[in-house]
């Protein structure tokens, strides 16, 4: 008989020892690794950091825009672009694009600063488009708060432009006299020599206020002559708006004017003694009665010269000079004339006056179509909005941020039409 082999079966001293020499040794590893001098990392080279910061930035813009933008906290994504806020909230279509120049003329700031309106976009400079669309969509929000103020003008007079002032700058509507002041103030104010030597815009409260209280009924019965400016005694803050230091230096006037809801502008030539009719409905005087206006306006511009120290540039006994009228296209709608007024006065050139042809030709007129119109619209907003003569400025800037953080990007980015433009037109002068 075969016994199985005896398995030994270890006893608690044995599993004891055991436990205890495995203790001994991990207590001598520990020892030995606290005994164990401590080890720096190696340092970090400062060439390797310099590499690494300059692969996160080689992908993006190095024009001086660009950085101005980044600078200022504006260099956000492009897919931040809040265009679809702009079409959809001012039920436009595409605008004229333009292609960003360095300009010293500081009349928009940093961020409004493109060449002539009809050239091709950049797509260098998204952040300059977008704060643009971001200000545009802001301003004419139609919100609660329609009596914010969106415009105050720098300096002693308080002239500001309500947030209804500026929802009148969206497309299909009626532009308010209030919008058209606030331009030609701006416009007044640009420091570059066509504004600053040549050319003066009459704030249009003149003419408006002179054709509400005096129309057709403009000669005094008893004295056979035209009503002046002056002796609008009850409507002084209106007479206030002129500027008779420019009245008498510059040898041009523009004067815009609203009658019987249509805008149309005045040019009076002072050297030339030529007085210029701009109209996008009526070539001519379509009655007498528009007629008689023009005359009128004639003589208020005059007599505000001479009631400004300078002589008339009338002759003795007539009340205005012979009036020329401007070929230029019409307006594709019955609301757009207060847009092609204001850019107009931001155009014309004394050159231009005379030939009419070189004003169609440089500016595309012809070719004025509904979209660009609506693009003109949110154009001049954002340069009101955006312009070194807002004193509120930067809240505007601020709240239309916010506005565009919370909106969602739109195919519409896609076209090259739809960003808003800026133009500085004074280029050439």
């Amino acid at each position: 008989m075969v016994l199985p082999p005896v398995v030994e079966v270890p006893t608690e001293t044995a599993v004891n020892t055991e436990v205890l020499m495995v203790v001994e040794k991990e207590n001598q590893d520990e020892s030995t690794m606290l005994e164990m001098p401590e080890q720096q990392p190696p340092p970090i080279e400062a060439p390797a950091m310099q590499d690494v910061v300059e692969e996160e930035h080689q992908d993006e813009p190095t024009t001086p825009e660009a950085e101005g933008c980044a600078a200022k906290g504006l260099m956000d994504s492009p897919d931040a672009m809040i265009i679809d806020v702009l079409l959809s909230i001012n039920q436009g279509g595409p605008g004229p694009s333009t292609q960003p120049t360095n300009d010293d003329n500081q009349d928009l700031g940093d961020q409004c600063r493109t060449p002539d309106p009809l050239q091709q976009h950049d797509t260098t400079a998204p952040a300059k488009h977008e704060l643009e669309a971001r200000c545009a969509a802001w301003a004419t929000l139609d919100n609660d708060n329609k009596y914010e103020t969106i415009f105050q003008l720098r300096g002693p007079r308080t002239i500001k432009a309500m947030r209804y002032n500026f929802m009148t700058m969206r497309p299909a509507n009626c532009i308010y006299i209030q919008m058209v002041s606030i331009m030609c103030h701006v416009l007044n104010r640009k420091p570059v020599q066509r504004f600053e030597r040549d050319v003066y815009c009459v704030p249009p409260e003149i003419l408006t206020r002179m054709f509400d209280t005096y129309g057709l009924s403009y000669l005094d019965k008893k004295t056979k002559m035209s009503y002046l400016v002056k002796q609008l005694k009850d409507h002084e803050e209106y007479v206030q708006l002129l500027d008779m230091d420019k009245l008498k230096s510059h040898s041009i006037l523009f004067a815009s004017a609203l009658y019987s809801s249509h805008w149309w502008l005045y040019v009076l030539d002072v050297e030339n003694k030529e007085f210029y009719i701009v109209d996008s409905v009526y070539g001519i005087a379509p009655n007498q009665m528009r007629n008689k206006l023009h005359r009128f306006a004639c003589n208020v511009l005059n007599q505000s010269r001479v009631w400004a120290g300078v002589p008339s540039i009338l002759m003795k006994g007539t009340i205005a000079l012979q009036l020329r009228c401007m070929d230029v296209p019409k307006q594709p709608n019955p609301t757009d004339c207060g847009i092609y007024v204001m850019k107009w006065m931001e155009l014309l050139d004394a050159a231009m006056l005379s030939d009419c042809y070189q004003f169609k030709v440089r500016y595309k007129l012809e070719e004025w179509g509904q979209d660009r119109l609506d693009g003109f619209r949110a154009e001049i907003v954002a340069k009101l909005t955006l312009s070194d003569e807002n004193t509120l400025r930067v809240e505007a800037v601020n709240q239309a941020n916010k506005m565009g953080r919370q909106t969602r990007p739109s195919a519409a980015l896609k076209s090259p039409y739809v960003h808003v433009s800026t133009a500085e037109i004074d280029k050439h002068h």
